[in-house]
């Protein structure tokens, strides 16, 4: 069962890190822009095994190719793979981040149905993962490739919202997109659930995306 739909595939497809990496390439849910707003909800790297070293340069990684990734690390950045579950699907320890945006989502009133993610898309900031349990150390050569990917994707599935859930990735990407971008801490950490002048992370991500959910509503 697929709860993504490949329809923009022809434009992504021609995206260089996704001809070079094409498990990278977005989910973008089967029901993405059909009965309400086109959200894009961007987190921060896929990351690889502790025994992975492949990863370690940028300039190895951004010239290299899926073909030599073992089959394990393969599965790792499988972005479309992962989120592809029905609901309640995420069991692995490394996927808190799923379940999190999963229950928020919810409680920002999307349709549950059998699963909450074919309503948005969901993509990665940066384009080389990191190392097992660690938030990238990203060079120039990281945040280059994530603003021009981040671009493109723009241009292939024109979302009406981009909302970052990690504040790293906001922080040195999104003043470089072509379009504005809303940020939160990313839902695996602490400050997800610690309040900030009277909110939580989690409690600012549920009110943006009721709010987007809504204005849909009255068109």
């Amino acid at each position: 069962m697929n709860y993504y739909t490949e329809a923009f595939d022809n434009q992504l497809d021609k995206i260089e890190i996704y001809q070079r990496y094409p498990l990278l390439k977005p989910f973008i849910g089967s029901d993405y822009g059909i009965n309400g707003p086109k959200i894009l909800l961007i987190g921060e790297s896929h990351y690889l095994p502790a025994e992975s070293t492949v990863h370690k340069e940028p300039e190895s990684w951004y010239s290299g190719q899926e073909g030599n990734l073992t089959l394990k690390e393969q599965k790792w950045m499988r972005t479309r793979r992962i989120l592809n579950k029905p609901l309640k699907g995420w069991k692995a320890q490394g996927h808190t981040i799923y379940r999190n945006i999963e229950s928020a989502l919810l409680k920002a009133g999307l349709p549950a149905n059998d699963s909450v993610f074919r309503q948005v898309a969901f993509m990665n900031a940066f384009q080389r993962p990191a190392k097992t349990g660690d938030s990238i150390k990203q060079k120039h050569q990281d945040v280059e490739v994530a603003v021009e990917t981040i671009n493109q994707v723009i241009d292939a599935i024109k979302p009406d919202h981009i909302v970052f859930v990690s504040t790293k990735a906001k922080r040195t990407v999104g003043k470089r997109l072509k379009q504005k971008s809303v940020g939160v801490h990313h839902p695996a950490c602490a400050w997800w659930n610690r309040k900030q002048d009277g909110q939580s992370s989690k409690q600012r991500f549920i009110g943006l995306i009721s709010e987007y959910v809504n204005e849909n509503k009255g068109h």
